[in-house]
């Protein structure tokens, strides 16, 4: 019923209106919730050890061992319960102090979620011995339902998920018939959902791969359906607080911005509510601006800590990590033929390589979810490579995840390094991202085509390498011609917009003048923006899976009237 989710916290609510005509209809009227929790089935502090060639893991209870072989080790919890894979120099008498790298991976779901790959930040506490913090993705699944009376004084029902847009946005008419909620599509006229209904219990019952009752609870206590539960007193600019994380926290003021404009976009997102069809629904919007953070807020419970599903905006973090690779003299480029027919590196990051590969088409063979549904062949890398070839490589666009995720494989063959592993040492660990969930293929490789999951601040982090051209905190990542050539016009293909490798081109009219951009985006309204002449740098993500027109409006509606506004030179073209 979820795609691709195991839901570890579902929340289910009816939001009040005026009463109903009818008994049945004031029955169903009223606020309903219920929150279901479940964790990881391993998680927390783990320690370490080695003596000679075989390493020792203490983990939640379980003890396990295993003989390095080569550079890796792989320590795996009994039950297909995860398994810790380690990165370490080959056993000897001048390695035992060297400090390991670590991933945790997480198994795929019953319900369908990916395994993902996260990091373990080890800490040395006696040679050869090491203490770390195992985190698992916690999924999440907050559902609502929202009913009340529309002009007719008919039942109107809107579902509301901040975490996959569950329902897509659509308008249901509601009715109780026979003990059972009945939601019909309002434009189709397809009933859609029946659900039992138990009026003198007070339930209405879901079923999300465990049985779920909701039952009465109050609409503004319920965090996840509002976009925040809102303080007596107006919002008001505050700076950021000091996480410790790289970044340098600053009054707006302080760095030419005006924390009026950014209170006021704030403000904006908590007076839409939650059941707007037209006003994207943010979850966070993070601002730097001269290398320091000026704004960082969060809605429909999310906060700080919390890792986001990038969509598509992780195909950018693929050409990224091609400049890394470059930048470390990795035997790469954009212009390594990868296909059959000759499709290069460029190609693919263009959307251009001629496949049948098309993921705006459901037919498509090479569509995301047809490759990723398909059980015949789990290396999907040998999937794509098998897709007929339709059109002459740099002719005619498509968008094509599995493409992007092509590049991935060039990258892991030029460094003979496992994905996840090149990521988190070349990328993640010299920016000081210290959590995420990297998604995984069926054969344990990472998946380069989107769904990485990470925290916006983090994200931002590499919206300031690219504009400080390749340098995060006094050191180079990646070389400045590649961050030059990345995000110029590469698109080959008229229809393709103004795209560079992986990076989205725009210009943001404010007021009467037009401002570069480029960007990271995914669906759903998960956006990382690069404004080079204003110095600035933003992370917004959204929960409007599925509703292109409504996200694809945050560029001008958040981004281009109140971030870029806020800065006093943008009025000056």
């Amino acid at each position: 019923m979820i795609r691709r989710s195991v839901t570890t916290q579902v929340m289910l609510a009816v939001a009040i209106c005026s009463p109903a005509h009818g008994q049945a209809a004031s029955e169903l009227e009223g606020l309903w919730g219920f929150e279901y929790q479940a964790g990881a089935a391993v998680h927390g502090e783990l320690v370490l050890s080695r003596s000679g060639a075989t390493w020792t893991m203490r983990l939640a209870g379980y003890e396990v061992s295993a003989v390095q072989m080569a550079d890796t080790v792989r320590l795996a919890v009994p039950g297909n319960r995860g398994t810790l894979r380690i990165h370490a120099a080959p056993t000897g008498p001048a390695q035992p102090r060297a400090l390991p790298s670590a991933l945790w991976i997480q198994p795929p779901s019953a319900n369908g979620a990916p395994a993902y790959a996260s990091p373990v930040r080890l800490h040395a506490i006696g040679p050869p011995a090491w203490r770390g913090l195992v985190r698992p993705l916690q999924e999440q699944f907050s559902l609502y339902l929202s009913v009340r009376l529309d002009a007719q004084g008919a039942l109107e029902a809107r579902f509301r998920n901040p975490e996959r847009n569950f329902g897509g946005g659509r308008v249901f008419k509601a009715r109780v018939d026979s003990g059972r909620v009945v939601l019909t599509d309002a434009v189709s006229g397809r009933q859609r959902f029946t659900q039992p209904f138990d009026a003198l219990a007070k339930t209405i019952a879901f079923d999300f791969g465990v049985p779920l009752n909701a039952t009465p609870r109050q609409a503004n206590a319920t965090v996840g359906f509002m976009p925040r539960i809102v303080a007596p007193a107006p919002y008001s600019y505050r700076a950021p607080s000091d996480l410790r994380d790289g970044w340098r926290v600053s009054r707006a003021s302080i760095e030419g911005m005006s924390g009026d404009s950014l209170a006021a976009l704030v403000r904006s997102v908590i007076a839409a509510g939650p059941l707007t069809d037209t006003t994207p629904r943010l979850h966070a919007v993070v601002v730097a601006r001269h290398g320091r953070l000026v704004l960082d807020e969060y809605f429909f419970g999310y906060d700080a800590t919390k890792l986001h599903d990038l969509r598509s905006a992780s195909k950018t973090i693929t050409s990224v990590l091609l400049g890394v690779a470059m930048y470390r003299g990795a035997p790469i480029s954009e212009q390594r033929a990868i296909t059959p027919a000759g499709a290069t590196i460029g190609h693919l990051l263009t959307h251009t390589s001629g496949l049948a590969c098309n993921d705006d088409d459901g037919a498509s063979p090479g569509n995301e979810d047809v490759m990723q549904e398909q059980r015949k062949e789990p290396d999907w890398y040998r999937y794509t490579l098998a897709l007929p070839q339709l059109h002459r490589p740099g002719t005619t666009y498509a968008y094509c995840s599995a493409g992007i995720n092509l590049v991935g494989k060039a990258i892991r063959d030029a460094t003979s390094q496992w994905l996840p592993q090149y990521f988190d040492q070349f990328v993640a660990s010299p920016l000081g991202i210290e959590t995420y969930a990297l998604n995984l293929m069926p054969t344990g490789e990472g998946y380069a085509g989107g769904g990485l999951h990470m925290r916006p601040r983090d994200l931002l982090k590499v919206g300031q390498l690219y504009l400080s051209e390749g340098i995060w905190n006094g050191v180079r990542l990646v070389s400045r011609s590649w961050v030059r050539r990345s995000t110029q016009r590469q698109q080959p293909d008229s229809s393709g917009a103004d795209d560079g490798y992986a990076w989205h081109r725009h210009t943001l009219r404010v007021g009467a003048c037009a401002v570069p951009s480029y960007e990271a985006s995914g669906n759903g309204g998960q956006f990382l923006l690069v404004i080079p002449s204003l110095d600035v740098v933003a992370v917004i993500t959204a929960g409007n899976y599925g509703e292109g027109r409504t996200w694809q409006s945050i560029r001008e509606r958040f981004v281009a009237r109140y971030i870029a506004s806020a800065v006093a030179s943008a009025s000056r073209c």
